[in-house]
């Protein structure tokens, strides 16, 4: 899958996973006792995606978002 706009791929994140427990475990406590989510992690970087077509018509690409790595990590622990 494509990393956000973060640049973050799944594959180094995943191979350095028992360094990123703790930290990541932390951020998202502090997130459910505060009832907040980090702005960072809201922010996607909206791309067109090619359909069928005509490439020089608009309506032919579809919007897609790409969401930093760690969002998609925390919304899954939700």
């Amino acid at each position: 899958k494509s990393p956000g706009w973060d640049g973050i791929c799944a594959d180094p994140v995943k191979a350095a996973c028992d360094c990123l427990v703790e930290p990541l475990l932390h951020i998202v406590n502090l997130s459910f006792i505060h009832g907040t989510f980090p702005d960072d992690l809201k922010v996607a970087q909206v791309v067109p995606l090619y359909k069928k077509g005509s490439p020089m018509e608009l309506g032919n690409y579809r919007p897609i978002s790409l969401l930093p790595l760690f969002s998609k990590v925390f919304e899954k622990l939700i």
